[in-house]
């Protein structure tokens, strides 16, 4: 389905409006067949239908939002929606305030069960402040290009655990191999983490990434302050704005992608691991926004909805 971001997937809809109807059709078919009594959606154009379904046949709509600044189709479902839960407090004058709680972004339960002892000892990491790097699931170029660069400087603050991504992974080995012997030690590249995840998010001090709904909510959940780089082509730019909402809260630094390199991300990172009662107050208001609790919170919110039980 195109999405209503890109003004081309908007003309294109127009011709794909016939489709939508037969997709109501087939979703009242299939509510009928299965009976639910609550319908819970992240929203996309590709949930309209169901959800349009859902509010012929009088079933309730539970619609998550993961960003500060919902999609026209989530603003429209916001209005279809009897309980919309939001990520950050930044979305509620965008939805529909009487309805809208602030849930938190629902992550693995397995990522919490990690403490700093057992994440250090688990990655093999020594004693130290440690920084978390990551680019996502994919890994970012231009962060794994500025981190790089900037290793000698931060390396010589804290450990580095780096999440280099799967494409990108070998060029890191590469460069640790030409680390001085007092500092290869401690640089530990990885293509990605699953279940360690959590072990890395519990030993790290600092965590310098993307600002996707998703990896913000992750760190903030183990009260971890952040340096994020929004990506810049996110649509409607929504990782600018979820990097705005933390930064001003102040659980985060943001460096801009266009003003991203080995100085400016060494000098952001070293200065912030330097300024220890900074630190500890960004520390602080990540473990206020932190909502390790999301999943249990929207489960309840669907249970009640959906009047189960």
């Amino acid at each position: 389905m195109p999405s209503l971001r890109d003004p081309d997937s908007r003309a294109s809809l127009l011709s794909r409006g016939a489709l939508l109807v037969p997709a109501v059709v087939d979703a009242l078919t299939r509510i009928a067949r299965f009976g639910p009594s609550v319908c819970c959606t992240s929203g996309g154009l590709v949930s309209l239908p169901i959800v349009a379904a859902a509010r012929i046949a009088r079933v309730p709509v539970y619609l998550w939002e993961g960003n500060v600044v919902p999609g026209r189709v989530n603003r429209i479902l916001a209005g279809w929606s009897q309980r919309v839960g939001a990520t950050f407090e930044a979305s509620l004058p965008r939805l529909p305030r009487a309805r809208t709680h602030v849930s938190g972004d629902p992550i693995r339960a397995s990522l919490l069960r990690w403490s700093a002892a057992q994440g250090r000892a688990r990655l093999g990491l020594g004693p130290g402040p440690v920084v978390l790097v990551s680019g996502g699931s994919q890994g970012s170029e231009r962060i794994n290009e500025a981190l790089l660069g900037a290793l000698p400087q931060i390396l010589r603050a804290a450990s580095v655990v780096h999440l280099a991504g799967a494409a990108h992974v070998r060029r890191a080995e590469a460069r640790k191999a030409t680390l001085p012997a007092d500092l290869v030690e401690r640089y530990h590249p990885h293509a990605f983490l699953r279940e360690e995840m959590g072990a890395a998010l519990a030993a790290a001090d600092l965590v310098v990434g993307r600002a996707g709904a998703s990896s913000i909510s992750e760190a903030l959940a183990f009260g971890k302050p952040l340096v994020l780089v929004p990506f810049g082509a996110s649509a409607s730019a929504h990782q600018s704005a979820n990097a705005r909402a933390v930064e001003e809260a102040g659980a985060a630094a943001v460096i801009r992608e266009g003003q991203l390199d080995p100085d400016r991300l060494a000098a952001v990172v070293v200065g912030l691991l330097n300024d220890g009662v900074r630190m500890m107050r960004m520390a602080a208001v990540a473990r206020g926004l932190g909502r390790p609790g999301a999943a249990s919170l929207v489960a309840e919110e669907l249970l009640a909805l959906g009047k189960c039980g």
